[in-house]
């Protein structure tokens, strides 16, 4: 019985320390949440409202609720063009940022040489450092007619007439690529970092030759990376705007920039449908790239 009454006032005091600690917790995340509700949450959810107004009110006032925006949007050939094409640029784009990506980051985890490592790590992390309209604006000037992309090619004599990418989807696939590189990169990079050295080894003393241990071992180790780092791209590159804007010059759609036009035309309701609809599909890339994380991760 004494030990029994004894033990509880111990166990009393576990559980107020637990309570003290979690109260700490709440309290300084605090601030943080309230600038999230305040500043994300309520105009989120009143811009969502916005979509179910009236033209006649621009969906502001109280003067009815209507589906009719949601239903353009979905039945007009107009938007539905701009959202396969946002999804198909983003898709693209992630592509190439893989395929770029996983060779630089290999090579980064492979060489021994510590110069090289540092030097490679800071040529990927270049187009962070320097404002993404700043790149716009150098790949305009990279990829136009008269530019030193298509100087270089004729003076090389690889075309006489180079390719038009100024203004056109695959300049915008360019400038995305360069602008969301690092964000593949280093994912891909950690999750090879992960690997042990004595399982490559493993795999050599087994008789599996370099392709062959790259293949079983090396590349499926470094899935859930690679999968974490398309995920990010696909992600941004959905909800990029400065990019389509400047290399697409309005004749790439893309569903930020015609959200971005139609905010500034005072178009609300549809805008709000707009936004309503990327933010949806951002939400289902996540959980698709999620569902196909857990199925790359070697139990």
């Amino acid at each position: 019985m004494t030990a029994a009454t004894s033990s509880k006032p111990g166990a009393a005091g576990r559980s107020g320390a637990r309570v003290r600690s979690a109260a700490a917790g709440w309290f300084l995340l605090f601030p943080a949440l309230l600038l999230i509700v305040l500043f994300f949450i309520v105009p989120m959810v009143i811009f969502f409202r916005y979509g179910f107004g009236t033209t006649e009110d621009n969906g502001i006032g109280d003067s009815g609720f209507t589906l009719e925006h949601y239903r353009s949007f979905l039945t007009d050939s107009y938007y539905t063009d701009i959202l396969l094409s946002t999804v198909k640029i983003a898709a693209i784009a992630t592509v190439f940022s893989v395929l770029v990506s996983y060779p630089l980051a290999y090579a980064m985890w492979r060489t021994d040489s510590d110069w090289l490592r540092v030097t490679l790590g800071v040529v990927a992390f270049l187009p962070m450092l320097v404002s993404s309209v700043v790149r716009a604006y150098g790949w305009q000037v990279v990829l136009a007619d008269h530019g030193p992309l298509a100087w270089f090619l004729k003076t090389a004599h690889l075309s006489d007439h180079p390719p038009e990418l100024l203004f056109q989807t695959s300049g915008v696939v360019i400038g995305m690529v360069h602008m969301f590189l690092p964000f593949v990169v280093y994912p891909v990079y950690t999750s090879l970092q992960q690997i042990e050295p004595e399982v490559l080894e493993s795999s050599s003393d087994l008789g599996a030759s370099w392709f062959t241990t790259f293949r079983r071992v090396t590349f499926r180790l470094s899935l859930p990376g690679l999968v974490a780092g398309a995920q990010i791209c696909f992600t941004l590159v959905l909800g990029s705007l400065v990019i389509p804007s400047i290399l697409g010059g309005g004749r790439v759609k893309f569903l930020p920039v015609t959200i971005y036009n139609d905010t500034s035309s005072v178009e609300w309701p549809i805008a709000s449908v707009e936004s309503t609809v990327l933010l949806v599909g951002a939400l289902v890339a996540v959980l698709v790239f999620g569902a196909v994380s857990r199925r790359t991760k070697v139990k």
